[in-house]
Formats: structure tokens, C-alpha cells, sequence
């Protein structure tokens, strides 16, 4: 039988796991507003536990409703914050030049794992201040979509450093002898490149090609037809993430079941290969592949403490190994691999094909996120699981990445307010009014305004805070209504609108 391409694969595969993942009768549910036209997948939050503060980062997308935003939600799965809709992936809160930002990716995305757009850097405000670019000018780009980008930076990485830079990744499709692999001579590979570029001048400080340092037979991601043509190459690196360390990169590469230590000049310094150790000797329990957010948690003059997001599947593998967040110590002097920490749900165990990612929380507790398993996990410094948050069906929807952090949003926008006319239960007639305000972390009540004319509004009542959108329902014969938002710091009020009868 002929070798079946990876696109063809791969299609294949996703679909199947959707078909199995959602029922046939329905999709996930999804909560919608009267006072917005946001619409927001439900989260559904179980807590085992007390977790640790902050906000959830999550760039849901829908593969059904072909829908993706950037969102922040809080530890009940209230929506707080919903970006604008797009192929968004990397999601999270960021330090830049000592100031709190908002950072994602943002793009043409193929369904193979790759795409080409921009970074984009948003203020408290939620108003964006940097683009960051990679055009073809310079570098040379060829695309496997086939027209031209204006931006060739991948969907993996979005990195900020201390000293003013973001960290990127980038595919250029090049030409490769693969008749090594059983592949043609004049085949095509994707170069799986990363960046670092400077934020404010988008000047490129660095850049590094993994066809320029890595074996081509090396790699773990099998040819299943690939590599013939410009449009279908074989993506044999799939780097995923890229960190500074000190004056060094720490590179994941997902295709070679590796992560790399790269110099100032380039060279690999070592090696750290999931399945046989590279330049370390693995102990038990250190074993991994198809891992994903990969970042150096501590350091020693003789060690180094690694976390990732242990996917140890593949959409063209088999797909039912437990996938893990691990945590390994590097001994430097003695090229061990020790473990340090391997933790997964015992009772509700997650397989993830692709994506993810690991965060260490204070007090030792962690928040992993498992990309196509739209499923979200805290567990305490016991490893015991004290929440779960689920808002999807599995390969249906699905976040890249999921943090948990402080956030102070301040929205330059108005609250939004729609109010209607309903007959109560007992019949009589009610105001129902709905208050809202996207991006707001500071409001503690709403106060409730009503007149016969816009112009002439008196306050008829305060209501507490209650989740994103806040009901409200009292008396009254007026025709307009208006909220204000009361915070700690002040005061704004939405524009009047007309009562409705609802």
C-alpha cells in the first residue's frame, strides 16, 4: 500500500478523535450575555482544595465554530476578559520594562502544527503597544500555504526577556537530500528556526536553524510521505519553545524528543534526549517525548532543575500514554538526569496529542494546562489534585498554553447595559437590567440608574458584583436606564439605552 501523507494523516486523526470526543447530538455549551455579544465556552471548575490566587489565561478555539480569543477567566470560570476573535494561540500575562503586559500570537495557522503571524503586546488598558514582525525582506521565507506573509513567526513561542526582547519561532521551507530516509533527493524540509528580536525596533538579535545544527536522521517524526514538494514538507525539528538562560537559549525540540542548550555562537553545549538521555544518563521516571513548554525552573553552578509539559504522544502516534508535567534535575558534572517531580490525575488521566503546558505556582503548587484536552489542573505541594476546569470536548477545543496570574485590567472602554421589561413569576411586571464591563478586575457594585428621558436619570438602586454580566431586577415605569461601575478607584458609567420589553 502506498505511504499515506502526514496531511492526510493527520486530517484524518483529528477528525477521528473529534468524532469519538463529541457527542453527536451536540457541542460544548456556551454562555452567552445580554448586555455583549461575547460569547464564552463554559468552564466547568471543580476545586479538591484551596488554590493559589490569580486569574486563568486560556486562548480558547473552537474547532467546530472555527472560533479563538484570548480570555482570562476567574477560579470559578467567570469570563473577566475576552480579546478580539482570531487564529490566537500563546495567551499570557508578561513583564516588559518592568510593566505588566498581555502577549499572544496571531495568524494564518495550517492544522499541521504551524503558521505565520505576529506577536502582539497589550497594555493594562487592553490597547495594543507592539507588533512584533518577521518579515521576508532579509531572511528569505518560503511558505508551505503557498502566497506570501507578512509575517513569518510562528504559532509556538512568545517569550518576553529582561533586557527588551521576545523569543520566537519561525518554519522556512527549504530544499534536502532525504534519500537517506527513504525520502527524495530533492526533497523539502521545514527548517524549524527561532529568534530573538528586539520589541521596540523589531531588530533581530539572534537566530538559529535547525537544519543548520541538527541530523536529519536523528529525528523522531517519521516521513509518512512528506518532504516531496514545497507545499507538503517534512517537518522534522518542530521546535516549541525557546527560553534565555543567563547568556545561552534552552530549545524544546518536539520532533527530536530533545531539549538543547544553545551558545551565543550557536553551538550545542548539550543535549537532553527524552529517549535516550543525549549527552545525560536518564534515571527512572525521566523518560519523555512530544513535550511541550519546556523552561529552566532553577539553577546551580553544577545543576539544573528543567520543567515541561510531557505530551509523550503524538497526533500520529498511538495517543494513549498518560502525558505528565515533569520536573528534572540536571547534574551538569555527572550528566545525570534525576527526577524530581512527575505529576498527572490519577482519576482523570489525560493523553494529550499536542500542546501544553507547565507552571510552578508559589508554595509549591503547579497549573498545568493540556492543550487539545481542553481540561486545566492545580495540584498542591503533595501532588494532590485541589482543582480540575474543563471547557471543552477533547480536540475540539483546546488552549496552546494556560496560566494562572495577578491581573489589574483597566479598560478604556464603557460598561455596556441592556435592560428589559418581564412579567415575574407572580406577574408582575419587572426591570431586568443587565450590567457588564469586558476587562474589568475592580468592580465591586453596580449602581443602577432610571429616568423618562436620557438626560434626567436618578439612581434607583445598588447590586453587588456577581460574575461577568451582573442581573439586576427591580420596579419602575421609566423608559431609559444607566450602571455605573463602582471601584476602589473611582467611578464609570455606561451610555443610557432604551428599556425593551424582553
Amino acid at each position: 500500500m502506498k505511504e499515506l501523507s502526514l496531511h492526510i494523516l493527520l486530517f484524518l486523526s483529528v477528525a477521528a478523535l473529534a468524532s469519538a470526543a463529541t457527542p453527536t447530538s451536540q457541542q460544548w455549551p456556551i454562555e452567552l450575555f445580554k448586555s455583549s455579544p461575547l460569547q464564552s465556552p463554559v468552564m466547568n471548575v471543580t476545586k479538591n482544595g484551596k488554590t493559589q490566587p490569580g486569574y486563568i489565561f486560556l486562548s480558547p478555539t473552537d474547532m467546530l465554530r472555527h472560533h479563538g480569543f484570548p480570555a482570562i477567566y476567574t477560579d470559578d470560570g467567570e469570563l473577566i476578559w475576552q480579546g478580539p476573535s482570531g487564529n490566537i494561540t500563546g495567551f499570557q500575562p508578561q513583564t516588559l520594562n518592568g510593566e505588566s503586559v498581555l502577549t499572544y500570537w496571531n495568524g494564518t495557522i495550517s492544522m499541521l502544527g504551524f503558521g505565520y503571524g505576529s506577536i502582539h503586546f497589550l497594555n493594562q488598558e487592553y490597547q495594543e503597544i507592539h507588533r512584533v514582525t518577521l518579515s521576508d525582506d532579509k531572511w528569505n521565507f518560503k511558505s508551505a500555504l503557498g502566497p506570501q506573509f507578512p509575517s513569518y513567526i510562528d504559532v509556538h513561542e512568545d517569550a518576553v526577556t529582561d533586557r527588551g526582547s521576545v523569543l520566537v519561532t519561525a518554519y522556512n521551507v527549504t530544499p534536502a537530500d532525504l534519500q537517506g530516509l527513504g525520502g527524495p533527493n530533492n526533497g523539502w524540509v521545514h527548517d524549524s528556526q527561532f529568534y530573538e528580536i528586539e520589541i521596540a525596533s523589531n531588530k533581530v538579535l539572534f537566530s538559529w536553524s535547525a537544519l543548520d545544527h541538527l541530523n536529519l536522521t536523528d529525528s523522531a517524526t517519521p516521513l509518512y510521505g512528506t518532504g516531496h514538494n514545497q507545499s507538503n514538507p517534512w517537518d522534522f525539528a518542530h521546535l516549541n519553545s525557546v527560553m534565555r538562560y543567563g547568556d545561552e537559549y534552552i530549545i524544546s525540540s518536539h520532533g527530536y524528543c530533545s531539549i538543547y542548550a544553545i551558545d551565543l555562537k550557536g553551538n550545542i553545549k548539550w543535549t537532553l534526549n527524552g529517549r535516550t538521555g543525549g549527552d545525560f544518563q536518564l534515571a527512572q521516571d525521566t523518560k519523555f517525548c512530544f513535550q511541550h513548554d519546556v523552561r529552566v525552573e532553577s539553577q546551580t553552578d553544577k545543576t539544573i532543575t528543567i520543567r515541561m509539559h510531557n505530551n509523550d504522544n503524538a497526533l500520529f502516534s498511538k495517543g494513549t500514554v498518560i502525558t505528565t508535567g515533569l520536573l528534572v534535575d540536571l547534574n551538569l558534572d555527572t550528566k545525570t538526569a534525576s527526577l524530581n517531580r512527575r505529576l498527572w490525575d490519577a482519576d482523570e488521566p489525560v493523553s494529550a496529542g499536542s500542546q501544553g503546558s507547565y507552571q510552578n505556582l508559589t508554595n509549591g503548587h503547579v497549573f498545568l494546562g493540556h492543550g487539545s484536552v481542553p481540561k486545566l489542573e492545580e495540584y498542591d505541594e503533595t501532588g494532590g489534585v485541589v482543582m480540575r476546569a474543563r471547557f471543552g470536548y477533547d480536540n475540539i477545543m483546546m488552549s496552546y498554553r494556560a496560566f494562572r496570574a495577578a491581573w489589574d485590567g483597566k479598560p478604556t472602554t464603557k460598561p455596556s447595559v441592556y435592560a428589559c421589561i418581564a412579567r415575574s413569576s407572580a406577574g408582575v411586571e419587572q426591570v431586568r437590567v443587565y450590567a457588564s464591563w469586558n476587562g474589568a478586575t475592580d468592580v465591586q457594585t453596580w449602581e443602577v440608574y432610571f429616568g423618562a428621558k436620557k438626560e434626567k436619570l436618578q439612581k434607583a438602586t445598588t447590586a453587588g458584583y456577581n460574575g461577568f454580566e451582573t442581573e439586576i431586577r427591580l420596579q419602575t415605569s421609566s423608559n431609559y436606564a444607566l450602571v455605573k461601575a463602582i471601584q476602589s478607584s473611582g467611578s464609570t458609567q455606561s451610555e443610557a439605552v432604551q428599556i425593551e420589553s424582553c
